[in-house]
């Protein structure tokens, strides 16, 4: 299977479409982001983006480092990278 399939089955559409959105605002908080990103509920985006930084693709702030800025990891990227077909 190829790589870029595998991971297609591993995300869902908004994950995906997520995942991809938020590298435009890297160096943003976390609701700094989930105000920019209106492509669905910002529950939805919420929940999203803590789940794609529960599989480390991405990095932001909690309740312990309030306004830490949104990074991808070194796995995000990659999976950036393949799924955008860049």
């Amino acid at each position: 299977m190829e790589l870029k399939t595998f991971l297609e089955r591993s995300l869902n559409k908004r994950e995906r479409e997520l995942l991809l959105n938020c590298y435009r605002y890297q160096g943003y908080t976390f609701s700094q982001v989930v105000g920019k990103l209106n492509t669905y509920p910002q529950s939805t985006i919420k929940l999203v983006l803590r789940r794609l930084k529960g599989f480390s693709l991405i990095d932001f702030g909690d309740s312990e480092s309030k306004g830490k800025p949104l990074r991808f990891t070194e796995l995000g990227e990659r999976f950036s990278e393949i799924l955008g077909g860049d």
